[in-house]
């Protein structure tokens, strides 16, 4: 009988299906804590909001006194870095102070009256941040989040290609009826991912802006003119025997009203004499990028020095700075916000339903490993190269991985060629 050689697509289904099992059981514990602290974090606004409304919430109360005069009401062992002007009538003035651990101290801009301070990497969310970020063990938690993301991101894809219906539609739409065990666990898992996929890989994608070694790579790629303000910003004259301008006269010269202005304000200025006001103005919810502009003034005279919005920005410099609100949901409001909370669970399903399969059909003796396959082709490897580049977390798997099968199979052709040579004596 005549053997017949297997098409590229069945060739390349039988890579991805071996790729999707080793990646998803190896990921899926990681994948799973990140599903859920991404989950909390999309509505993160309200809930710290609420947990810390003593110090957050203030009640209005005639207009709000000037900044200068506020920040007399700090204690004596904060000295201001940043502050954060509101635009929301009932949130207090939050005030950075010098020094670590990072506090805030928030004053009540109505009645001048010290609320409190906080340290946010040790609260409930900050602890959840970092646990999203990094795992709590720093730069290598960093780069095992990038590992498990990056892989994510080749998850989804391949997932797409094994769930195609290619012409049936029961257990690719929707669950089939009548279909028990394993068979409705495949259901479950190829629906729940083809609906969570588009937000799944949006998150996904724009949380490799900040890693070590995607992240950077796109930032160097993506500079621009405001990226470079903020590295070179320009510089106050300081003038001899002249004190500095106080907040109040660096917002008003940078053409912001702090009684109308609909966008949250930040404002600080660093400990060198020649060192300006940088005030940054933006969308307090995330939801509109293109809204953000930043001022440099002069500390001395009030000269505006220079100022950077959106239109400073180049193409992939506006997909930088839409980033996180894409990441959070933040860029539809709070429809976004729900979709990006619903996506991070259905990720947490999947990352149950999976392993869950494995379970069901495991062997007897072995781990149940789909096939290697006998021959890749050159549009295989040009892919898996193409990917390598794009998300360098994976290429160093797939080196370590062809590494390791390449000492095998070395190992084993010396095994075999020693087996040989013992006959032929």
């Amino acid at each position: 009988m005549r053997y017949k050689r297997p098409s590229m697509a069945t060739r390349l289904y039988g890579i991805l299906w071996r790729w999707h099992f080793l990646a998803g059981m190896a990921a899926f514990p990681i994948l799973a804590v990140v599903a859920v602290t991404g989950g909390l974090y999309a509505f993160q606004p309200e809930l710290d909001r609420w947990e810390n409304r003593e110090l957050l919430t203030v009640a209005p109360g005639g207009a709000r006194r000037r900044v200068d005069d506020l920040i007399g009401a700090l204690p004596a062992d904060c000295a201001p870095t940043t502050l954060k002007v509101s635009p929301d009538p009932t949130r207090s003035l939050e005030v950075r102070c010098a020094g670590q651990p990072a506090r805030r101290a928030y004053i009540d801009p109505y009645r001048g009256a010290f609320l409190g301070t906080r340290v946010p990497d040790e609260a409930f969310f900050g602890v959840v941040v970092r646990i999203h970020w990094e795992l709590l063990l720093g730069e290598r938690g960093r780069l095992i989040i990038e590992w498990a993301t990056s892989w994510a991101i080749l998850l989804m894809l391949s997932g797409a290609f094994l769930w195609w219906p290619r012409g049936r539609h029961g257990g690719a739409w929707w669950l089939r009826r009548g279909v028990h065990g394993r068979q409705r666990l495949r259901d479950l898992h190829a629906v729940i991912g083809v609906y969570a996929l588009p937000v799944l890989l949006a998150i996904a994608a724009t949380g490799l802006f900040w890693t070590r070694l995607a992240g950077e790579r796109w930032q160097r790629v993506a500079a621009d003119a405001v990226d470079a303000a903020w590295e070179a910003p320009p510089t106050s004259t300081p003038m001899r025997g002249a004190p500095r301008i106080g907040y109040d006269a660096a917002i008003a010269a940078a053409g912001l009203d702090v009684a109308t202005e609909r966008r949250a304000i930040n404002i600080g200025i660093g400990p060198a004499p020649e060192a300006p006001y940088q005030i940054s103005a933006y969308d307090p919810d995330y939801r509109s990028p293109s809204l953000s502009v930043a001022y440099w003034v002069d500390a001395y005279s009030g000269r505006p020095l220079r100022d950077v919005g959106w239109g400073d920005h180049s193409a992939l410099g506006k997909v930088s700075a839409a980033s996180y609100p894409v990441h959070v949901g933040a860029i539809l409001g709070l429809p976004g916000r729900i979709a990006a909370l619903v996506a991070a669970l259905m990720l947490a399903a999947l990352c149950v339903t999976g392993p869950w399969m494995w379970w069901k059909r495991r062997p007897r003796r072995g781990l149940g490993v789909p096939p290697r396959a006998r021959r890749v082709s050159w549009p295989s490897w040009a892919l898996l190269i193409g990917l390598g580049w794009l998300l360098p977390a994976v290429g160093w798997t797939l080196a370590a991985v062809l590494a390791f099968e390449a000492v095998v199979w070395l190992g084993r052709s010396a095994g075999a060629r020693l087996g040989s040579w013992r006959q032929l004596r």
